[in-house]
């Protein structure tokens, strides 16, 4: 059993987150749909609990309370993560560790389309393991492009346009993500020559085979190239940028034996062979060794990092004294104080995507769309935009993601609940600077990768064998072939 391990570290003084043709189904709206009374019962279906089970019971509480008659009911099935504490001095490392039950996710799965064939489905699913390729295909998700265009009380300009089309798929909008994120790459100033960083900046696009390929050029054996440790962390990456060449979702057709990721994963073991990534401590192994990782002082350097956009408040607030360090799962922490923003991580194919950790659609066989519908935008609204949730990223609401970013940098500066007003000189021109870098780089987001979660699992699985000697990549890539067509086409 797989676990995943999330770690943060924080001071204790602060206070604390692409096309195709589908098959639509008939919405049937009218323009008196959304000027009904709300006040049905709905069910809501998730199955991550760490994401979505104690949010959607305290948005149900506040929706039942704004909409007197409604019931808002919510299930979710995975179990909650373990969640370990040390203290170091005035350091506090959190590690969550997540299980990882491949099984658990099949079983839900089944369950959610055993429920819709028999008309007894939720009226909203979470978009966490479900497969959206198929959902949207055989129209089990209703058709959201009406209920933006029709309702007088959504305005699709209140929200990020880019976001709005790029969540698109088989000419429809299946699901709405509450917030979007994104990952980005850093640089340290004193490795990166004049010359090369003159190439990078906020409004730039990076995929992290263009900064090896840039890296290898630079490197002479005293840094690492990547702050990825292991070479199957620097696999998956790799593979995340390229997964649209491997799998053709809509079209039902696996693509592992013209070579392409037989070299890939080659070439991955070997950045871990020749030095260019660290290896040591990985998703895998103990949460104990994460901990002691994370009180450790950095004394490493690296020509690239990796990021999740929850650095970007450290990138920010670093010149101002702030001493908080950000660890994710699967990275080393290096020397920061001269890094520089390289730009937004791109696919293989130079596209940007865009994940998100929350994010809904409505089951076309619902009797309670109004409610279900009114209860999505409520979702996306400022009551349960919640600024102190550092790690779910940027509001698709415009005025929104203004504001909770105010409020999230002042909360990482130790100043929870005040906006900008409650900032020095300083600290509200590293705040101006942060929406900057927010806005310019979500400006270049303009794809959102389909993915499957069973079919991330199999190739998961897989891969070991290679990592672990089993197997050559040829072999790996033919029965992944073999098992991905067998999926695809059941």
């Amino acid at each position: 059993m797989k676990r995943l391990f999330f770690v943060q570290c924080v001071l204790v003084v602060i206070l604390a987150a692409c096309g195709g043709k589908g098959k639509a189904a008939e919405s049937g709206l009218s323009p008196d749909f959304f000027s009904g009374r709300i006040e049905s019962e709905i069910t809501i279906s998730a199955y991550d609990s760490f994401n979505y089970k104690n949010f959607l019971e305290e948005a149900a509480r506040a929706f039942e309370a704004l909409h007197p008659g409604t019931k808002v009911n919510v299930e979710t099935f995975s179990a909650m993560p373990e969640t370990r504490t040390a203290q170091q001095g005035n350091m506090r490392v959190t590690v969550t560790e997540m299980q990882d039950d491949p099984q658990s996710k099949t079983d839900y799965i089944n369950r959610v389309n055993t429920n819709i064939m028999s008309g007894k489905g939720a009226d909203l699913y979470a978009m966490d393991i479900l497969p959206l390729h198929k959902f949207a295909a055989n129209g089990t998700l209703e058709n959201l492009d009406s209920y933006m265009t029709m309702d007088p009380n959504f305005n699709k300009s209140d929200y990020r346009k880019n976001i709005l089309d790029a969540v698109r798929y088989q000419n429809g909008t299946w699901f709405l993500p509450l917030k979007y994120d994104f990952n980005y790459f850093a640089y340290d100033a004193t490795l990166v020559p004049t010359e090369i960083a003159n190439r990078f900046g906020i409004d730039k696009a990076f995929s992290s085979e263009d900064l090896l390929k840039i890296g290898m050029g630079l490197y002479n054996g005293a840094y690492k190239i990547f702050n990825i440790v292991g070479s199957q962390r620097m696999f998956t990456i790799l593979l995340g940028e390229s997964i649209q060449s491997y799998l053709d979702l809509s079209n039902k057709k696996p693509n592992f034996v013209d070579g392409s990721f037989a070299a890939m994963l080659d070439s991955a073991r070997n950045y871990g062979r020749q030095g260019l990534i660290p290896q040591g401590v990985t998703d895998q192994q103990d949460a104990g060794q994460l901990m002691r990782r994370g009180m450790e002082a950095p004394t490493d350097r690296f020509y690239f990092k990796q990021y999740n956009t929850i650095y970007l408040l450290t990138q920010f607030s670093r010149s101002l004294g702030n001493m908080n360090r950000m660890m994710g799962s699967g990275t080393a922490v290096g020397i920061d104080a001269d890094d520089k923003i390289a730009g937004i991580q791109a696919n293989a194919d130079g596209s940007v995507p865009f994940t998100y950790r929350r994010a809904l659609g409505i089951n076309s066989q619902s009797k309670n769309k109004e409610t279900a519908w009114a209860f999505l935008k409520f979702l996306l609204s400022g009551e349960m935009q919640d600024p102190s949730d550092l790690m779910s990223g940027f509001s698709l609401n415009n005025k929104v993601r203004e504001e909770t970013a105010e409020l999230a940098f002042s909360a990482f500066m130790g100043r929870p609940g005040n906006s900008d007003g409650g900032l020095n000189e300083q600290q509200s021109q590293a705040l101006a600077q942060y929406k900057t870098a927010v806005e310019k780089m979500s400006d270049s987001i303009n794809c959102f990768v389909v993915r499957d979660s069973s079919l991330n699992e199999m190739i998961a699985s897989e891969v070991q064998y290679y990592f672990d000697g089993s197997k050559t990549a040829d072999d790996v890539a033919r029965v992944l072939q073999n098992k991905a067509d067998l999926y695809l086409n059941e």
